[in-house]
């Protein structure tokens, strides 16, 4: 079973930022860095988790309604021991990269929301120019996740929080990989999936005696915060 940092580090640094980022990647036993990824108004892709900014930055507003620059004057001031990380902003989405392939990890990309869905030729341009650098592309909009397979032969999963007879034809037709949250695992939907030929993920899990049961079970890829 590998695992995926969710957000980066989320515990030790505030969540989807490069310190975040940084500290999963000083981690062996991370096989991925996840992230969330919007466009800005301007076409740029940002790493956030929100659609609106309050939580982490204490600005009312939608970060899909500012540009870069707009957005780089912003600071983050909540998450994990933020007072360890003053003046944080929000990463863009090729600083994001450049820490997955400086520390060998895999880019787990998670795409929230985009303006133009052609954007994500873009962002597929943007992976492939990183040579060597390994990525699963998750999202819960599955019309995203059949435009990249028409142009790309990266690992896709499905977010899903539904798991029937209609989602397992999508994903087999679509060869997409699936996700879904802890309490949806147990052994008999493993056992059905991996009849079907799937990867399985889950997220997000944070104790050890659960980790350990879903390795048991045979999950591929498990999130944790920890």
């Amino acid at each position: 079973m590998k695992y995926i940092a969710h957000r980066g580090l989320s515990s030790k640094a505030p969540e989807n930022t490069i310190p975040a980022f940084t500290l999963a990647g000083q981690k062996q036993r991370f096989f991925g860095i996840e992230c969330d990824l919007y466009t800005t108004k301007d076409g740029h892709f940002v790493v956030f988790h929100d659609e609106n900014l309050k939580r982490m930055t204490g600005v009312q507003g939608t970060i899909m309604d500012y540009s870069l620059d707009e957005l780089m004057d912003i600071e983050i001031k909540k998450g994990s021991k933020i007072k360890q990380y003053p003046h944080l902003r929000i990463p863009s989405f090729t600083e994001y990269l450049d820490v997955c392939a400086y520390h060998n990890k895999t880019a787990v990309i998670e795409i929230k929301k985009i303006h133009d869905i052609t954007q994500l030729t873009d962002l597929i341009n943007l992976v492939d120019e990183r040579i060597g650098l390994s990525v699963i592309i998750i999202s819960y909009n599955i019309n995203y996740l059949k435009y990249i397979r028409a142009i790309s032969n990266s690992e896709l999963q499905l977010l899903t929080e539904t798991m029937d007879d209609e989602v397992i034809y999508e994903c087999r037709v679509n060869q997409l990989d699936v996700s879904m949250p802890k309490e949806m695992i147990d052994q008999k939907m493993v056992k059905r999936l991996k009849k079907e030929g799937f990867k399985i993920g889950t997220f997000t899990v944070d104790d050890a005696k659960t980790m350990i049961e879903f390795e048991k079970l045979g999950i591929d890829y498990l999130t944790t915060n920890r």
